[in-house]
């Protein structure tokens, strides 16, 4: 049995409501060469006020096969195939040289009725593309595209004295308009604390500090409105790493065994 991991966080919304944001159990092994990675996501009940939430047992089981190559195969929500539901997805990874400069760039490409969006499988086959430059004046920029969603993204990653700025812009290839625009800004603070600032083109966003295992979530509404305390969202994460069991190894003490054969050997004189 491979060692496996697992991995939860619990969210605690205001005084309104506790729930599991995630809960993965995690393993990997290789096979001829081969990297295979499991992930299963049990469902997890919500706590309100009024009592135990609407809770439907089950659990969501991905399994990704990837090579040395670049090649990644991802079987999505494998629970799903006793209701004729599975499709899977292939990605392709490269380093693309041109000149002195570095091209990392990958494909996705899911099979028509792939669920990995969401349980309802797609209805068409999907293409997401990536490709990130090597940086420029210290940023990174990075392009997607997504022919599901028919969406281009263009994100630019840099650092500016002890901040991270990400600058991010999303825009309808058809339309060739404008989606959505956002800037993360990523700074530490004293005692460890890291905060966190995203703001949209709407005047939304939100704020996070963290601090080891805690996350302080607290959103903006549109208008920069700010948040109620019933808005905030405590995160605490939990990881816990099992080894697999160690593989039993017999002993043989030789003298044991060498001593009666001896003395058989001495009185056959």
């Amino acid at each position: 049995m491979p060692a496996f991991t697992l991995e939860t966080r619990g969210d605690v919304k205001g005084t309104q409501q506790i729930k599991f944001g995630t809960l993965e159990i995690k393993s990997s092994t290789t096979v001829q060469g081969w990297k295979i990675s499991g992930t299963v996501l049990p469902a997890t009940p919500v706590i309100t006020k009024e009592g135990l939430g609407k809770f439907t047992p089950g659990a969501e089981v991905n399994v990704e096969v990837a090579n040395k190559d670049g090649v990644t195969i991802f079987l999505d929500n494998l629970q799903l195939v006793p209701d004729k539901k599975f499709a899977p997805r292939f990605k392709i990874a490269k380093k693309i040289v041109v000149g002195d400069a570095t091209f990392a760039c990958d494909a996705t490409f899911a099979m028509k009725g792939n669920t990995a969006e969401k349980a309802t499988p797609s209805t068409k086959q999907i293409l997401k593309l990536t490709c990130k430059a090597p940086k420029v004046a210290g940023f990174s920029p990075t392009v997607k595209y997504d022919s599901g969603k028919d969406t281009a993204t263009l994100e630019v990653a840099g650092a500016v004295d002890k901040a991270t700025v990400t600058l991010k812009g999303d825009f309808d290839v058809p339309k060739k308009s404008k989606k959505s625009l956002s800037a993360t800004i990523a700074y530490p603070l004293p005692q460890g604390i890291k905060a966190k600032v995203e703001i949209k083109d709407d005047k939304s966003g939100k704020l996070e500090l963290t601090k080891d295992r805690f996350t302080l979530e607290a959103p903006m509404g549109k208008g920069f409105k700010a948040p109620t305390p019933a808005d905030m969202v405590l995160k605490i994460k939990f990881t816990k790493n099992f080894d697999a069991p160690a593989k039993a190894v017999a002993k043989v003490d030789t003298k044991v065994i060498a001593a009666p054969v001896k003395k058989f050997n001495k009185g056959r004189k």
